[in-house]
């Protein structure tokens, strides 16, 4: 891996799913891993050729590269693509990246972390872009070029970051391939799952899934924690709403939390408990947004993100419930047994104050 060669991937205007994509990688929380596809043919000779074949065995020699992820605006003229502009969005790390075959046909996949935001002060990316990919620039959409340290955010001011990104992208630059369609997002800053003393949760990244995932403790109390941005016009702001979604039968919580609103940001916090389980479970929570289909004559861009979630028990309180139901145990046969223990009044009150010190932390502790 050579730190001072990054990999930039390119997603377009070209499909609405690609859009979304964009939309998802400035949404996420950091450490989550997505996944982006292309033909080879859309891929540079450098790239193309440091990628293995999958099922052969080889390590990706690319892999934990830093990554930059950008959103590209071009239009169809006379039936030829044309860049007209590209805005960097995230900095990535890259988890795993292989190739189904050596052909142009063949697919290349990479699995990605996201990380901190670009950080935008009136830079012309396209112009930086196009210097730091040469005689790459507009012809692929995945390549490796120097880096692109010095444009980047830090975590204290990624929220500030992803506003000014948002606010950077145009609804002129935010139209179909052929310009017939314009679309309307609702950006969404996920901050994700918290725990009680309001630190974000950092998520587990699974290798042989090429997922990640939050990993939560039973019956302990967590937030899930968003806010929105609208890009301002000259129409008051939609009606909208953003739900979260769990598995009643795994929480405690509601099955289903909802905000609607009808400004250009907001932000909401929701409380996220399991139920006390038997066993440890793999679930998921989903965040989902609901524009109107139109607004102002524009298709509206909805997210929908799956968090998976492994619930896990926790033993060491199960451990004190069971020297709980020891020590009952234990007073009620010391009180069936006393004519022929001696001590049994000692006998029995040592085991009741165990059952009662172990319930107390039990009921008090567990949360």
């Amino acid at each position: 891996m050579n730190n001072n060669r990054w990999i930039y991937l390119v997603s377009s205007n070209a499909t609405k799913e690609y859009l979304l994509d964009i939309l998802e990688v400035l949404s996420l929380p950091s450490g989550f891993v997505q996944h982006f596809r292309y033909r080879l043919k859309w891929l540079d000779e450098e790239l193309r050729s440091k990628l293995p074949i999958k099922g052969e065995g080889q390590n990706c020699e690319l892999k934990n590269s830093k990554m930059v992820i950008c959103y590209l605006y071009q239009k169809e003229i006379k039936s030829k693509r044309k860049w007209v502009a590209v805005y960097p969005i995230r900095s990535s790390i890259l988890m795993d990246a292989y190739k189904t075959g050596d052909s142009d046909l063949d697919i290349a996949h990479f699995y990605f972390k996201v990380e901190d935001y670009i950080s935008y002060n009136g830079q012309d990316f396209t112009g930086v872009l196009k210097e730091i990919a040469k005689e790459k620039f507009g012809k692929t959409f995945a390549f490796l070029c120097p880096s692109f340290n010095n444009c980047l955010s830090n975590k204290k001011v990624n929220n500030s970051a992803f506003h000014n990104i948002c606010a950077s992208l145009p609804f002129k630059h935010l139209k179909s391939l052929k310009g017939n369609t314009t679309y309307f997002p609702l950006y969404c800053f996920i901050e994700g799952l918290k725990n009680r003393k309001g630190k974000p949760l950092v998520p587990v990244y699974d290798s042989l899934t090429r997922k990640s995932s939050y990993e939560i403790d039973e019956g302990a109390r967590y937030s899930f924690v968003f806010s929105t941005y609208l890009i301002e016009t000259h129409q008051s702001a939609p009606n909208f709403s953003v739900k979260l979604l769990s598995n009643e039968k795994i929480f405690s919580t509601p099955s289903e939390y909802e905000l609607k609103a009808s400004s250009h940001y907001d932000e909401e916090s929701w409380t996220i408990i399991s139920s006390l389980l038997e066993r440890d479970i793999h679930t998921s929570i989903s965040f989902k947004t609901e524009l109107p289909n139109k607004i102002d004559n524009k298709e509206s861009l909805n997210l929908y993100i799956n968090f998976p979630v492994k619930v896990k028990r926790r033993c060491f309180y199960r451990t004190i419930d069971f020297l709980g139901d020891i020590g009952f145990a234990a007073g009620t046969g010391s009180l069936a047994l006393k004519g022929f223990l001696p001590d049994w009044g000692l006998a029995a009150g040592g085991s009741y104050l165990i059952w009662i010190i172990c319930k107390f932390i039990v009921k008090n502790f567990r949360g």
